[in-house]
């Protein structure tokens, strides 16, 4: 039979011999006569001994105040430190998966301060109106600060225009900005920067919209 299932019948050994100390008012043993010394005691809390060797003692420390006192604090220790480092094992597991998370997300999140000149030319028909699904290809833009001219569909006029980057769920605006549309030739088209900067690559919506009106949605890749 191994240790570890002896152990636990040991240890219930313990404990009933406890139960007798207490209800008969202990047994004192002041001159320590027949006691082990303390690092057999310790290896005993500790599940150090082989079962032979914890019968040489169970008998006396059952029958001993001083020994059991001391054995009882030696084990709520052990049983502290390994809780302890159970805890710590657990917490560094945590700790570095957060690590791990957080790199990722940094990166993913981190500031592109380049400088893109991009022709966003949405006279083609994929625009998102409503519930019609989109049309052909979407837009590209890069990461960065992003100089655009957009080319918009004939007939639309000249004026003051918003221009917003969405997420797929409509959500507050990730950046917006605002540019005024000029017709020439019978093009109209319109200049804006926009701060994609702090943006994660992705899919994304561009919303346009003259000033007091309606939006009209683009889909767009963020790379």
């Amino acid at each position: 039979m191994s240790d570890r299932a002896l152990m636990p019948r040991e240890e219930a050994r313990f404990l009933k011999a406890a139960q007798s100390v207490l209800l008969q008012g202990g047994f004192p043993n002041p001159e320590r006569t027949g006691c082990p010394d303390k690092p057999i005691l310790k290896a005993i809390a500790s599940r150090e001994v082989s079962p032979a060797k914890v019968m040489d003692w169970i008998e006396h420390v059952g029958m001993c105040s001083p020994c059991f006192r001391e054995y009882t604090e030696i084990r709520r220790q052990v049983v502290w430190r390994r809780r302890a480092a159970y805890l710590s094992i657990a917490a560094a597991v945590i700790f570095s998966l957060f690590l791990g998370w957080w790199r990722w997300r940094s990166g993913q999140q981190a500031v592109i301060t380049a400088h893109n000149h991009i022709v966003a030319d949405i006279r083609s028909p994929l625009v998102l109106r409503g519930d019609q699904g989109p049309g052909k290809g979407p837009l590209v833009f890069q990461r960065g600060f992003d100089d655009v001219t957009f080319y918009f569909p004939e007939g639309s006029r000249a004026g003051t225009y918003e221009v917003a980057i969405l997420g797929q769920e409509f959500g507050e605006p990730l950046t917006r900005a605002s540019g005024k549309a000029t017709i020439e030739s019978r093009m109209t088209t319109m200049n804006v920067t926009l701060d994609l900067s702090r943006i994660a690559p992705g899919y994304y919506l561009v919303g346009i919209r003259p000033l007091g009106t309606d939006w009209s949605y683009y889909p767009v890749i963020v790379k």
